[in-house]
């Protein structure tokens, strides 16, 4: 793969936007709102008025609004529900499933907080359909949109589900969220998570996870505001080029290959270091999947609002 070297200008720049890393999570926060925000400006105000409206019925919405500064309470409740399905992660009103059952409350159909949503794992490198793992991010997004369309899900549970969709259509952007490393046991890296390298372009720490790193790449955790917009709106371009919504299936193959040749490629060694190329191109390949992402979910939001 070609790789341009880079300036030590821009290096410094793609540095300045790294944060302490989070493993567990897909794209940080701000890829999320990143794309959530992309997807915002590009939707109708009629679409916008009924996700609004739709949201308002979601059992943390007040909670959102409590915590976001804009003034406008639909496109708040928006971007915060882009993140809900990782903050749970962090919440004690909800369980994984392997601890106790945390009580039901109200609004709510159960607590678990699904961390086997967010991925799907299939061999680097191979597409021939078969998977590894307890991942069901791709069955889980046919199972969203057909649950939202159907006028029998109640006010909550549709608000809670679209909070899920705008997720997860982030997290099918994601290369490391849709593949595994297996070895010659048999044994899977987890999308990258276990696999440790050197990154010498963070302010802070240069050992993560691979997986990690590419979370981080879209800008730091706490981008919101006027920075947020900007950084939205710098993005934009990038997803210009894409004119229809695609399917799941889609989004799946191509953050799969974008793996295999940008996620992983060229990577050696047991732990490795990253190198100013590597960083470059990761970098614009999240940038990219991010800017697609918000363009898809925008389409697809006002396809599924206008039937």
């Amino acid at each position: 793969m070609k790789r341009k070297s880079r300036s030590i200008g821009r290096q410094l720049w793609v540095a300045a936007i790294f944060f302490i890393s989070t493993p567990t999570l897909a794209w940080n926060a701000a890829g999320h709102r990143l794309s959530a925000a992309i997807a915002w400006h590009q939707m109708s105000d009629s679409t916008r008025t009924a996700l609004g409206a739709m949201l308002a019925h979601h059992p943390d919405h007040a909670l959102w609004l409590k915590r976001s500064r804009s003034e406008d309470s639909a496109y708040a409740a928006f971007l915060e529900a882009s993140t809900w399905p990782d903050d749970i992660k962090r919440d004690k009103r909800f369980h994984d499933t392997d601890e106790a059952v945390t009580p039901v409350l109200p609004g709510f159909s159960e607590m678990a907080r699904h961390r086997h949503w967010h991925h799907v794992d299939y061999p680097l490198g191979t597409h021939s359909g078969k998977q590894h793992g307890k991942g069901v991010l791709d069955r889980q997004l046919v199972s969203l949109l057909q649950r939202i369309k159907d006028p029998a899900t109640n006010s909550a549970q549709r608000a809670i589900d679209l909070a899920w969709l705008i997720h997860l259509v982030g997290d099918a952007h994601q290369p490391l969220h849709v593949v595994s490393r297996y070895d010659e046991t048999g044994r899977g890296d987890g999308g990258g998570n276990a696999l440790w390298i050197e990154n010498p372009f963070h302010p802070r720490r240069s050992s993560m996870t691979l997986h990690a790193y590419w979370d981080d790449l879209p800008g730091p955790p706490w981008l919101r505001d006027e920075r947020l917009e900007a950084a939205a709106s710098a993005l934009m371009k990038l997803g210009e080029r894409i004119q229809s919504t695609g399917s799941v299936a889609l989004w799946l193959t191509e953050s799969r290959s974008l793996a295999k040749t940008a996620a992983y490629d060229g990577l050696e060694g047991e732990v490795p270091t990253l190198s100013a190329g590597y960083h470059e191109q990761a970098t614009l390949t999240a940038r990219k999947q991010v800017a697609i992402a918000g363009r898809r979910l925008g389409l697809l939001l006002e396809q599924l609002l206008s039937r």
